[in-house]
């Protein structure tokens, strides 16, 4: 689950990390259309003509539809002009250059504000023309012109601003799908990262609560178990803690460590069944007395036969007293065939044997300890435990436990 959860965090990551890409690309599309906008264009017409090809283009067409001339010999001209957008953008801030002779005035307008300016007109948008010419639309104005010479218009200047809108961008339309999108799927997976932890939580903590009621059980047990010999009070507790600090030193996860903190606290639940004058005897035990002792492992998996939700319990009870070369009982098992839980109590059980005052011998010095421990090497213990021990022993840590 913890795994599960590492991947959905990652996951997550990289969305929000998409997610911000992709909103700084719609930014920077936004960006360069605004800064793209803001530029004026300068387009030369060399004919006054209405264009053969009228395709995505500005052009302005101009005719004269009238002309007649006056008594002080004066000429007037009614012109009417087209001007065209038939471009996928919108000309904004517009105005067309016209040149004209000299002494040329403007005697009427409509649609359009019109000057003229060093034998130049210039003409812009009225009021009740709109300033924007849209995509493949257009504008259509008049003006009456007075000149002394014949008016002809053979090219004319445009300038303005083609605009573009925000939707001509596929970066930004792109980024206005992706973004919604990537946001969606980030927030469903943040919810679902946070029903995950809150399940993981109810779970652990329910966990927590099952996990402490077996200790504080098998505690109980092992308390009963100990109370029989007043020489092994708090054995099995020892016991089970030396065998927890060996499984963390050997790379073992939390659940697998508890585990063998539960088979160490029950590995001796077998001596419920021996009489309590055969457990405290001083004297030497006879055949009968012996066999009563050895049989504390198979009368333990008896009592424990039901209890298969650990099975590494089972296995610790019932051959916790196996030796590695062969000789120990009940079923002489040797080597790797003897259950690994099973060889770590097994020498962590004689560890607390040794560094116990009994009632036929006081307790084993530090290094007679040690020295016992590479005298049994490979024999009564496993060869690739007994340096975890004695590190253990070492550096004092089995003192603290």
């Amino acid at each position: 689950m913890r795994k599960k959860l590492g991947k959905l965090k990652i996951f997550i990551l990289i969305i929000s990390l998409s997610l911000l890409f992709w909103i700084l690309l719609g930014c920077f599309a936004a960006y360069r259309i605004y800064r793209a906008n803001q530029k004026t264009v300068s387009i030369t017409q060399i004919s006054t003509m209405p264009p053969v090809d009228r395709y995505n283009r500005i052009y302005f067409a101009i005719e004269k539809s009238n002309s007649w001339t006056e008594k002080n010999s004066r000429n007037l001209y009614s012109c009417k002009g087209i001007f065209a957008n038939t471009t996928d953008k919108t000309f904004k801030d517009w105005s067309i250059q016209l040149k004209v002779p000299d002494s040329t005035t403007i005697e009427n307008t409509w649609n359009c504000n019109c000057y003229i300016e060093d034998n130049y007109l210039y003409i812009r948008d009225a009021n009740d023309l709109s300033d924007d010419i849209k995509p493949r639309d257009e504008a259509s104005f008049g003006f009456l012109l007075s000149s002394q010479k014949p008016l002809v218009f053979r090219s004319a200047v445009i300038n303005g601003r083609l605009c573009a809108r925000l939707n001509s961008s596929v970066l930004f339309i792109l980024s206005c799908i992706m973004t919604p999108l990537l946001f969606l799927v980030s927030m469903s997976a943040f919810i679902l990262e946070k029903t995950i932890v809150k399940h993981n939580e109810q779970t652990q903590k329910a966990k927590d609560h099952d996990n402490q009621i077996i200790e504080q059980t098998m505690k109980t047990f092992s308390n009963f178990i100990d109370n029989k010999d007043t020489y092994t009070q708090g054995h099995s507790t020892r016991v089970a803690a030396y065998v927890k600090e060996m499984a963390r030193r050997m790379g073992m996860d939390e659940q697998e460590q508890l585990n063998c903190y539960y088979a160490g606290l029950m590995h001796d639940i077998g001596k419920l069944t021996v009489a309590d004058d055969v457990l405290n005897k001083t004297s030497r035990l006879s055949t009968d007395e012996w066999n009563l002792i050895q049989q504390h492992t198979t009368n333990g998996a008896a009592l424990l036969k039901n209890f298969t939700i650990l099975p590494q319990i089972n296995d610790a009870v019932l051959y916790h007293h196996e030796r590695y070369d062969g000789t120990g009982y009940m079923n002489r098992l040797n080597g790797k065939d003897i259950p690994l839980v099973a060889r770590m109590v097994g020498i962590a059980d004689a560890y607390d044997a040794m560094n116990t005052n009994r009632c036929y011998r006081l307790k084993f010095s530090e290094e007679r300890i040690i020295s016992e421990l590479e005298r049994c090497r490979g024999k009564q213990f496993d060869p690739d435990l007994v340096p975890y021990l004695i590190s253990m022993i070492k550096d004092g840590t089995i003192y603290k436990l």
